[in-house]
């Protein structure tokens, strides 16, 4: 029984987390393309065919379709969704339909029109997170360790029981989830705990369990409080935690390009699948906290300088700028042609990686 309903608990949560996430990243763009003046001529949620549709008084056609994996939202003028190229008739559009095509709109609309949707993506989280500290208060849980397991990267560095962290690599360590959070971020970690009144250096390096690092400590609960927050309060928190998470990304992005952790650490569709599971398995707070999570991703994600992605779009708006002429079409294409390959090269990696981890699960 638990196998059934996890077999239906997984695929449903993941494809209720991707639809949010897509619905609020699209809806960004399509409010901002409406502020810009630019006619929006779809709106539609999945790929393939169409499951149900609806045109509204402004023309704008809304869909759902069979394939609920992403969504787009397509500008009148555009040739596709993708906002890449221009549609072939726009060169014969009058006067008053280059007013509300995209081709035609300036540099600085365009970049606000690309840039909406990331930027929805973290005002999502961002509100998501202030509403739920606002409501339910803020847990604090102590750096103070309870328990050290045995043969763990923690029992080798030396930590004990009792200990309290006082910073890692130099970072202040104020309260446990501090300590997980440093733990995802290197492999090698200069710690500084408080034990009898001292302060003592340790050294950890880490291991990798499924692709996260693991030092191989517990908080203690004993003194756990929870703090309760303002509105102002909690939305400082919200955006607070929401540039630790996006510091987090970029540090990782670093340090896999400079070879320092392994590409085995990425998790493709499937393992989002299996942590949209487990989140959901948890209960409604650990879920919305994922979903917060992931709105953050993509956001942060749809930002890098990758053609293909809203920040490749930023950034050929960004050099024509500079140069004060469009891009050549045949820069555009080989430019869309590299993000694209690079993306589903991405794809097929962390796809790989989600395999070979759910295999050794199984086998384990």
């Amino acid at each position: 029984m638990t196998a059934a309903l996890n077999a239906i608990l997984y695929p449903v949560s993941f494809l209720i987390v991707l639809s949010i996430v897509v619905i609020v990243h699209e809806y960004g763009h399509f409010k901002a393309a409406r502020a810009c003046g630019v006619k929006v001529d779809e709106f539609s949620l999945g790929f393939g065919k169409v499951l149900w549709s609806r045109t509204d008084k402004q023309g704008t056609l809304w869909k759902v379709c069979l394939i609920p994996l992403g969504g787009y939202v397509k500008m009148f003028g555009d040739a596709d969704a993708a906002s890449a190229k221009a549609d072939e008739k726009a060169a014969d559009f009058s006067e008053e339909e280059k007013k509300v095509s995209f081709p035609y709109q300036p540099l600085w609309k365009k970049a606000i029109i690309s840039f909406a949707g990331p930027f929805m993506n973290y005002v999502f989280a961002i509100v998501l997170l202030t509403i739920f500290l606002s409501i339910f208060g803020r847990a604090v849980v102590p750096a103070v360790v309870s328990t050290v397991t045995k043969g763990s990267a923690a029992e080798v560095a030396g930590i004990k029981p009792e200990d309290r962290f006082l910073s890692i690599n130099g970072k202040e360590i104020k309260e446990f989830s501090d300590v997980r959070r440093m733990v995802q971020l290197d492999t090698v970690l200069n710690i500084v705990v408080l034990r009898d009144g001292k302060e003592v250096p340790l050294t950890a390096h880490l291991s990798r369990e499924n692709g996260a690092a693991v030092l191989g400590v517990t908080a203690t609960m004993k003194r756990e409080h929870l703090q309760s927050l303002s509105v102002p309060a909690a939305f400082v928190e919200a955006s607070k935690s929401a540039w630790e998470m996006t510091a987090d990304t970029v540090v990782f992005l670093k340090q896999m390009i400079l070879g320092q952790r392994s590409s085995e650490d990425m998790r493709g569709p499937l393992g989002i699948a299996e942590a949209s599971g487990d989140a959901a398995r948890g209960g409604f707070l650990s879920f919305l906290s994922f979903l917060i999570q992931v709105s953050i991703a993509i956001g942060f994600v749809n930002l890098l300088p990758i053609p293909v992605l809203d920040g490749g779009h930023l950034l050929f708006y960004a050099i024509e700028a500079v140069i004060r002429r469009p891009l050549g079409e045949k820069a555009e294409t080989v430019g869309l042609q590299i993000g694209l390959g690079l993306l589903i090269f991405l794809l097929v990696l962390t796809s790989w990686n989600d395999f070979v981890r759910i295999v050794d699960r199984l086998l384990i």
